[in-house]
């Protein structure tokens, strides 16, 4: 039996195509080699990444569905009663929109909070829409949830009149949206007035007020590429009548800061419903610094500015290259580390300079 080549060094190499800007080049390369083996996980990975990052955004979405076999634990059994006992329920390819359809959320609270827009524009084509998402937002996503049945995800339960189901990544190619459309209506989410009225009262109104968030999750594959020693914001904290505010909560809280630092996480979220302190917060702040977070998606779907700091190179797929906005959020500004490296205290540097400058994002 012949034995199947490694492709390993020529996946390197398209992935040094794409991270230098050779799109063209990296897309062409990826697709072959997926085509010649098509079971390699990293050759479908590489597409992906390539396609993404070329614009090819149809294309992408259906190979992103690599994911699925990157990460099974974040994906379930969808199952249903059979003739013979219990039966996959298969996923929606398209064709006619069914009546019902089941949408379970994946990954991480960020994915669903950047990805929960698009549940009413699935709504709105006349699908009764059941999403089971993380119970720990359901109140934080209420403003989207009108005429849509939300159900806790890590429960069993029956759903009468569903064939068929998606992914909640999957929404943009099931609604054949184009780039420019994932963005949708900015604000999507909003902070409840009267907890935002007792943030604003905590925080205070003097100075420029900037919420900072240094920590993903550490268990995270990508965690590596984009969480910073909180000493990073050191520039930012030497500028004139800025305070800092910490939004962080859990792994990197305990962190210790070589310049002022008023920290909220403590009193942040302290119930089975999160992100709606946080949420009041950053409405009460003047802008947010942050490494790539759901805080970040959270800033953004409330329409408030906010700067992320990123690596020059290693940027999640979602945030395209070569470029300082984002097609998914317009108070969003993307500082990216120089050099296509890792240089965290030169971006921060960078934040620090459009902060004194005032050249920052408007809130939406």
């Amino acid at each position: 039996m012949a034995q199947t080549p490694d492709i390993t060094p020529l996946l390197r190499l398209l992935e040094e195509a794409r991270q230098a800007g050779r799109l063209t080049q990296a897309v062409a390369g990826a697709r072959a080699l997926s085509q010649l083996q098509p079971e390699n996980l990293k050759a479908r990975v590489v597409l992906a990444r390539a396609l993404f990052n070329a614009g090819l955004w149809q294309e992408a979405w259906e190979a992103y569905e690599v994911r699925f076999a990157l990460m099974p634990e974040h994906f379930v059994k969808v199952m249903r009663r059979g003739p013979t006992g219990p039966e996959p329920i298969p996923f929606w390819r398209g064709g006619a929109w069914p009546k019902a359809l089941l949408v379970m959320g994946e990954q991480g609270l960020g994915d669903t909070i950047q990805f929960a827009r698009f549940l009413p524009m699935l709504r709105d084509r006349g699908v009764r829409v059941h999403a089971v998402l993380d119970a720990r937002v359901h109140k934080l996503l209420a403003p989207l949830m009108e005429g849509i049945d939300l159900h806790a995800s890590g429960t069993s339960g029956r759903v009468q009149g569903v064939t068929s189901w998606l992914p909640l990544l999957n929404l943009p190619r099931a609604l054949g949206l184009l780039p420019q459309e994932h963005q949708g209506p900015i604000p999507y989410l909003s902070a409840d007035l009267e907890r935002v009225a007792r943030w604003r009262a905590r925080i205070g109104t003097h100075g420029f007020r900037i919420g900072i968030v240094w920590q993903g999750n550490p268990k995270a594959p990508v965690d590596r590429n984009r969480s910073v020693p909180l000493s990073v914001f050191a520039p930012i904290a030497a500028l004139p009548g800025v305070r800092l505010f910490a939004l962080q909560k859990g792994p990197g809280e305990e962190a210790q800061a070589p310049f002022a630092l008023d920290r909220l996480g403590q009193e942040m979220d302290n119930t089975a419903d999160w992100f709606l302190d946080t949420a009041a917060a950053i409405t009460a702040l003047d802008l947010v610094v942050t490494v790539d977070t759901a805080v970040l998606h959270l800033a953004g779907a409330l329409g408030r500015p906010a700067l992320m700091l990123t690596h020059g190179r290693h940027a999640d797929w979602r945030w395209q290259p070569a470029r300082d906005d984002t097609i998914w959020y317009p108070s969003v500004r993307l500082v990216r580390c120089p050099d296509g490296g890792a240089d965290w205290q030169a971006a921060a540097a960078r934040a620090a300079s459009l902060i004194r400058s005032g050249n920052l994002p408007a809130a939406a």
